[in-house]
């Protein structure tokens, strides 16, 4: 019994300073970012080169810090990504750039190293991809391409159709990875800058979609992104600070 109580007064003593340290805050960041899509899906037709393309974030985010070194932060935001392609061979020049739209759940667990000014962070969880939209402006010689096809479904369509939302799944699950600084401005407000990184796990083409590429073979597409995020958080703490 002594053992017991003893045990349980060690547990209260313990938590009391970690306990002091809970804070929550709210806040909002945005992402200038780089996308890629794996293996693309050009329905049967020749592949195009891959070109580099520029997307952007925004979202609102709440984060609650057990202590000074463990926490959960949520996000709800907006994300541009997508895929340029391009390809000239004598008197034909390709350009496709594709654009997908969609609303982002992250769920991250968060640690960060101690200090007054300047905490460095790492944060790593699952997100959860909703698509809104997609698009895509896709030209042979700049003019629409109008090369017709037919999909798993039997269903015939125009490769260079502008609206594509169809052609890609609704959901797509992504495990993301963030690096940076929380830098402390003033007593309630605080600055994070840090580079975020995400692999998306499941093929976003949608199912009557996965076409066999020219060489007769399939292979599922997969978002990827990278990035530089800022935000700002307004800071509650929840205890007196040790």
């Amino acid at each position: 019994m002594k053992k017991s109580l003893s045990l349980i007064l060690f547990v209260i003593l313990l938590a009391g300073p970690l306990m002091s340290q809970k804070q929550l805050y709210f806040g909002l960041a945005g992402t200038g970012l780089s996308s890629v899509i794996t293996n693309q899906n050009n329905y049967g037709g020749a592949p195009l080169d891959y070109k580099v393309v520029f997307g952007a974030s925004g979202n609102v985010n709440a984060g609650f810090d057990f202590n000074k070194h463990f926490g959960l932060k949520l996000e709800i935001g907006y994300t541009k990504m997508g895929q340029k392609y391009e390809k000239s061979k004598k008197d034909t020049a390709f350009a496709r750039n594709v654009k997908l739209n969609y609303l982002q759940i992250p769920l991250m667990f968060k640690y960060r190293t101690g200090g007054e000014s300047a905490r460095f962070y790492i944060q790593l969880g699952p997100q959860i991809d909703f698509l809104l939209s997609a698009s895509q402006d896709y030209t042979l010689n700049d003019s629409v391409f109008v090369r017709t096809g037919t999909n798993l479904a039997d269903q015939p369509f125009v490769f260079g159709e502008k609206t594509i939302t169809e052609r890609f799944s609704s959901l797509d699950v992504m495990g993301r990875l963030d690096l940076g600084v929380d830098i402390s401005l003033a007593k309630n407000l605080c600055l994070n800058v840090g580079l975020t990184m995400a692999y998306g796990f499941l093929d976003i083409n949608a199912t009557d979609w996965r076409l066999n590429d020219n060489d007769g073979n399939y292979n599922p597409s997969h978002n990827i992104y990278g990035g530089l995020n800022v935000g700002l958080n307004w800071v509650l703490p929840l205890g007196s600070k040790k």
